[in-house]
């Protein structure tokens, strides 16, 4: 009976131009020729006014454009549904993939003509609800379809939605809230490094480039978030020179001019930081980096808040994908954490008797089911805390409309089209309940259409690195602001309502395990931030070099991107060992002598700050060199090394056997007693002496002072008993000037 229709209508419009159509109906190609393989995209439809019909003789138009081979023939149609609106979302959602819904009520208008030499039709329909059939308010489902006028084959379909909302009709108000992020990659691995000169193209004419666009051109409606880690990266792009992997380069002045336009245009809207640097919580929590978790958290708010120039709360953690589980909501909860965004599938309701049609039979027939309702978007979460979460969760559909792909031609015009119809059939879900009873809270069945309790709805793109369509989101906002069953507000406000749908637990599946950070990647991370800790807890001021690096490892960014974040944790890796370099014990080979005796340990200091350092020196090479220590451990309590100095340690050691050369190990520690860096051997030249070799030395030592006795005594005696010029010995002096010399006796 359709076909029948169809080639009816097909047939009038041959003959004659209905009214209310543009455009003029032609005969049919000659026998034999066929229309041309379509193009990808044959139909496009630009055009579809009023996107919200409000009066019933107010004109509809419906316009777009054809493309094909010049000269063939096709057949433009559009094809609704007379007075059967929409009853579900989820008749919504089969209509539009073509499984399980279907109508007997089609009507069909057609406009039939040749495409001219550059392969091009535009066409126009305009219509009016009366003629569309559109008794109450409600929606409908409206489709244009392209077929070969020669075959009858179908070319191509855009199926879409008129909304029709009389005015002067009470239709119940629903909530929206639309949340939109702010948030990059990160591009640098320790503070000073840049790893890629990405940031800048991405500011002047990429990603970045069309959200501060977007930010600029939206309203006060909107809740952004904002990380913190972005804003630093920028603002340090800005600041002066920087090193990109080793080139130095200027700053840059676009950097600056971004920053300034963001605060600008966040200036009056409602703004949240996410945890710096936007980490894989789930992955922290489950890996056991539940303290890098928290500090994320008190990170992000600080810094969002400095950077931005107010205060900036951090308090509504958005998760990756949407999703979370118990163990993360906790940590979360016990971090300041107060809301949570979730994906709406994330917490679904709870399947019970009512909504299954599992109740009791009545008069033996079980009560059918319910019409489906979109619940409300705020649940509690009761948590290890004192205080239970919010959690916030976004409308999947909405979510997926708001974030989808905008570049083809009147894509954004039917995203426009489904987000409102899906909206206004969310009101509608109020207005009629589950017996089909106008009047009645959707599910509820009690109080009319003034007194339906108010539901809220929420809105976010499906992921943090969404690039948007500046002109899409600012034209979906103002057709949403201009609805008349929606009210903008902010995510902040949203609160459970004490008619909450019942909600089962978190769904965390497998797959979504399996898409964290990896176990190994999070090994290094971990092994990292130890480090990053003996750097910071050995200063006296424990100042936290890489605590921010060691969070920007942790980026949830770096999903399905193992390759780059290795290359960043790998940088990161070299700048703390360089660091940890600049606190070294001196390996210069020492000696001792004896069979105990003392062996220095140097320790140098060459960071800009004092350090609080402790010295453990073990023995390498117990068979020759023991420490004289209990244990064979010496330690040295907390020392203190000035900035630029170094610090000289004698440890007590004792020679065994007959020495040799042997090692010390030598290892720094914090003052809580951390390794800092890898232990350093010493060499140590050690000489045992043995009882005959004693009394070698002491042999010589006497025969050395014996010597020496000898020659003093030998001066003394030359002193004594002097000799004349002619080898006589000479008198004492006194002799020689009082006495009187004896006659020589001469021999005859």
């Amino acid at each position: 009976m359709i076909r029948k229709a169809a080639l009816l209508t097909l047939l009038t419009a041959l003959l004659a131009s209905p009214a209310g159509m543009a455009g003029t109906a032609v005969a049919a190609p000659p026998p034999g020729r066929v229309a041309a393989a379509a193009p990808a995209d044959p139909l496009s439809v630009s055009e579809i006014t009023p996107e919200v019909v409000r009066v019933a003789t107010s004109p509809i138009t419906v316009a777009g454009t054809v493309s094909g081979t010049p000269g063939s023939f096709v057949r433009v149609a559009v094809r609704y549904s007379r007075g059967r609106p929409f009853a579900s979302r989820a008749e919504m959602a089969a209509y539009l993939s073509e499984q399980g819904y279907g109508t007997t009520n089609w009507s069909t208008r057609i406009q039939a003509t040749p495409l001219d030499q550059s392969g091009k039709l535009p066409f126009r329909f305009t219509v009016t609800p009366a003629e569309l059939g559109m008794p109450r308010p409600g929606v409908y489902p409206f489709e244009i379809e392209l077929t070969d006028a020669g075959t009858g084959q179908r070319l191509g379909v855009e199926r879409t939605f008129l909304t029709y909302a009389p005015k002067g009709e009470q239709i119940p108000k629903v909530k929206l809230a639309v949340a939109l992020p702010i948030v990059d990659r990160p591009h640098r691995a320790d503070d000073a490094t840049f790893m890629d000169d990405d940031l800048s193209a991405s500011l002047t004419s990429g990603r970045l480039a069309s959200l501060l666009q977007t930010a600029q051109d939206t309203g006060d409606g909107v809740t952004w978030f904002v990380d913190p880690a972005l804003l630093d990266d920028v603002r340090v792009l800005s600041s002066g020179p920087r090193n990109v992997r080793g080139t130095r380069k200027d700053a840059d002045p676009a950097a600056g001019q971004w920053l300034n336009g963001l605060r600008s245009a966040l200036t009056d809207k409602t703004v949240l930081a996410t945890p710096y640097a936007d980490p894989d919580m789930a992955a922290l929590v489950h890996h056991g980096l539940d303290k890098q978790a928290a500090a994320s958290v008190q990170r992000g708010a600080a810094l969002a808040s400095e950077l931005l120039g107010r205060e900036i709360h951090g308090t509504t953690a958005w998760p990756a994908n949407g999703k979370i589980d118990r163990d993360a909501v906790d940590e979360l909860a016990m971090s300041g954490v107060t809301s949570v965004l979730l994906s709406g599938d994330a917490l679904p309701p709870r399947a019970t008797a009512q909504n299954t049609g599992q109740e009791a039979p009545q008069n033996g027939q079980p009560v059918p089911p319910p019409a489906q309702t979109t619940p409300d978007g705020a649940a509690t979460l009761d948590t290890v805390a004192d205080n239970p979460l919010t959690a916030l969760l976004a409308d999947p559909t909405l979510s997926e409309v708001l974030g989808g792909n905008m570049s083809a031609p009147g894509a954004a015009m039917l995203a426009r089209q489904r987000f409102l119809a899906e909206t206004a059939m969310i009101a509608f879900e109020q207005q009629t309940g589950p017996s089909g009873q106008t009047g009645q809270t959707g599910g509820t069945g009690q109080g009319d259409t003034a007194k339906a309790a108010t539901r809220t709805v929420i809105a976010t793109p499906e992921s943090h690195l969404w690039t948007p369509d500046p002109a899409f989101v600012s034209s979906l906002l103002q057709a949403a602001s201009s609805a008349p069953w929606l009210r903008m507000t902010s995510l902040d406000s949203i609160k459970p309502g004490r008619a909450g749908v019942p909600r089962a637990d978190l769904t965390y599946t497998e797959r979504d395990r399996q898409a964290e950070l990896s176990r190994s990647y999070l090994a290094t991370v971990r092994k990292l931030e130890r480090k990053a800790d003996a750097v910071a807890t050995v200063t006296e001021e424990h100042t936290d070099v890489f605590h921010t690096a060691i969070l920007r490892l942790s980026s949830a960014s770096w999903r399905g991107d193992g390759k780059r974040a290795l290359s960043f944790a790998g940088q990161v890796q070299k700048a703390i060992d360089e660091r940890i370099d600049d606190v070294s014990v001196l390996d210069t080979p020492r000696a001792v002598a004896g069979s105990n005796g003392q062996v220095p340990v140097s320790v140098a200091n060459n960071l800009d700050k004092d350090i609080q350092i402790k010295i453990r020196v073990t023995s390498a090479s117990k068979s020759r060199l023991a420490i004289d220590a209990p244990a064979g451990v010496y330690m040295t309590p907390t020392t203190r090394i000035l900035a630029g100095r170094s610090q000289l340690v004698n440890v007590p050691v004792i020679v065994r056997n007959e020495g040799g050369d042997a090692s010390i190990a030598v290892q720094l520690l914090t003052d809580g007693d951390e390794k800092y860096g890898s232990a350093v051997r010493v060499v140590v030249r050690a000489t045992g002496y043995t009882g005959i070799a004693l009394v070698i030395v002491g042999a010589a030592v006497v025969i050395m002072l014996a010597a020496v006795v000898m020659r003093v005594l030998r001066r003394r005696s030359r002193k004594a008993f002097p000799f004349d010029g002619s080898g006589d010995e000479e008198g004492p002096p006194g002799d020689r000037q009082g006495a009187v010399p004896a006659e020589r006796t001469q021999s005859p």
